[in-house]
């Protein structure tokens, strides 16, 4: 599998392009790196009402991690997301924490990602 680090990388690439997508202004990353594990800790703003577009995200970031996959998934990313490769920081994270809060028009999401 290719470096952990570049991996953890893209995750935050996908999801910038996602909140951008949202009409994201204000987005904020952090990457910690643990003794297990990556964790990954996003947050941000959107404009309008896109319900339905988290509740979407939510449900293909909490796709099970699928290590067998990794190497083949890597390769379908490309460099401009239009939202649909969200599913793949969702196969190749073990854990995912989203918080939404409406009347703020506010994200927070945490991925974690185990060393193997």
């Amino acid at each position: 599998m290719r470096d952990e680090r570049l991996i953890v990388s893209r995750l935050v690439t996908e999801m910038m392009n996602f909140f951008f997508s949202m009409g994201a202004k204000n987005i904020s990353a952090s990457v910690a790196k643990l003794e297990d594990r990556y964790q990954v800790t996003l947050e941000s703003d959107y404009a309008g009402s896109p319900m339905g577009k988290i509740r979407e995200m939510t449900r293909l970031l909490r796709m099970p991690r699928a290590r067998e996959m990794e190497e083949y998934s890597w390769s379908l990313s490309g460099d401009v997301s239009s939202g649909q490769e969200i599913y793949l920081v969702g196969i190749l994270t073990d854990e995912v924490s989203v918080e939404h809060d409406e009347e703020a028009g506010r994200v927070k999401i945490v991925l974690t990602r185990l060393f193997l």
